[in-house]
């Protein structure tokens, strides 16, 4: 399940240019009930020693400029924050959160007045899918140093990550493995890295277009939880192409 915030545009709305952490933790505020809040904060979803939140966001949009001096991106018109999730639960807390007692909000210091919402209708998979990113995938392992290894998606690790994590993802949601478990990623066109700055961890994603291939159920996992990991924290939102490399 999947919407689309749009934000008053009748002034500017300046935050952190590292705003990640400051959306995340709005779309908490937005989860009223407290033993639901308490699970999804704390405990999530779980298979084995894996916790999964399975929700993602896509970043900020619109027209913006960046004040570096202050550290602030100040966004000007078309402001607007896509919100996915596996779980209807969760996406109906939130709708009725923001739908019937905070149409006012805050992202850091700054306030911001939501416009309007639009619910998304989750597509439907072909057995070749074309999607891109909203917000930067990020896939990597935690070595014996503890130090972290970030793959590329050109690496064969970062396939086979991406799919052990929805499978995981998939597993975790439904207490059942998928039938089909098949699952690449075909990188397409441009491939740009992007260095995110979360709570004073440096993140290493990539944005990008890809081909899809394999599993429905797994694609569904990848739409509405996010591709890869750290979704939650604003990575691996991704959004349906038709086959010109449009949003459908």
């Amino acid at each position: 399940m999947r919407v689309e915030i749009f934000f008053d545009e009748s002034h500017p709305l300046a935050i952190p240019i590292q705003y990640n952490h400051y959306v995340q933790a709005m779309i908490f505020s937005w989860i009223k009930d407290k033993e639901y809040s308490t699970f999804i904060h704390d405990k999530g979803y779980q298979i084995a020693d894996k916790k999964y939140k399975l929700f993602t966001f896509s970043r900020m949009n619109g027209l913006y400029q960046l004040d570096k001096e202050n550290g602030k991106i100040i966004f000007l018109k078309d402001i607007s924050l896509t919100v996915s999730s596996m779980s209807d639960e969760f996406m109906g807390y939130l709708l009725n959160s923001v739908l019937l007692q905070h149409r006012e909000l805050h992202i850091g210091d700054s306030k911001a007045i939501i416009n309007r919402i639009e619910l998304k209708e989750t597509p439907i998979f072909s057995d070749t899918t074309f999607v891109h990113t909203l917000s930067p995938c990020t896939v990597y392992t935690t070595l014996e140093n503890k130090k972290t290894r970030y793959y590329s998606p050109f690496e064969e690790e970062y396939n086979e990550s991406v799919r052990q994590n929805l499978i995981h993802k998939y597993t975790a949601y439904y207490g059942k493995v998928p039938k089909d478990s098949e699952f690449k990623i075909v990188p397409m066109g441009r491939v740009k890295q992007a260095k995110v700055n979360y709570k004073n961890f440096h993140i290493i994603a990539y944005d990008y277009s890809m081909k899809l291939e394999g599993s429905e159920e797994l694609k569904r996992v990848a739409y509405n939880a996010g591709l890869g990991a750290k979704n939650s924290q604003g990575f691996g939102c991704i959004e349906i192409l038709n086959e010109q490399g449009v949003n459908r």
